[in-house]
């Protein structure tokens, strides 16, 4: 990452100088390129995260298209964007579920659900023995988790990012 400049005349400086304007001109492109790759890793350990933390895909589609990274081409602001269900299900407070026959998603998950008490309770809804049956539920904090993987990556894509752009000029 270190750059050695050797100056013997003035004919030097003024390429040292020259140089040293194309660098500082490169920075804004090198910090928007490092960007653009850090929050593909933040969206990547964050989805990672999720499934981690239990959370399965019949809670809709967070692991796949629910949470993205967007940047603008000349933006150097990007934004990590997830649904409004992945917020609830990370700080949600812990609270009891009707699962009726009505909460079509809700009865299929339940149906293939860990615990024998939540699938036996979906098939005898599903088979209209009960009108309904309650489960408590707890959050699955994922998003911190995701983001403290993905920042510790964000030192080393910077200094690649600025080593590339100090080797082209």
């Amino acid at each position: 990452m270190v750059k050695i400049i050797i100056i013997r005349t003035s004919g030097d400086l003024e390429n040292a100088v020259k140089t040293l304007n194309r660098m500082k001109k490169r920075l804004p492109k090198m910090t928007i390129r490092a960007m653009k790759r850090w929050g593909r890793i933040l969206e990547k350990d964050i989805k990672n995260s999720a499934k981690n933390a239990g959370i399965s895909p019949f809670s809709g589609t967070l692991t796949s298209t629910g949470i993205r990274y967007e940047q603008g081409e000349n933006s150097k602001v990007g934004r990590l964007i997830m649904r409004q269900y992945g917020i609830y299900l990370d700080s949600m407070r812990p609270h009891f579920v009707s699962i009726k026959a009505s909460r079509t998603r809700l009865l299929s998950w339940a149906k293939v659900a860990r615990s024998d008490y939540v699938r036996m309770g979906a098939n005898l809804v599903e088979q209209r023995k009960i009108k309904s049956f309650s489960m408590y539920v707890r959050p699955h904090p994922f998003i911190a988790s995701g983001y403290r993987k993905a920042r510790s990556k964000l030192r080393p894509v910077i200094k690649r990012a600025a080593r590339s752009a100090i080797q082209s000029s």
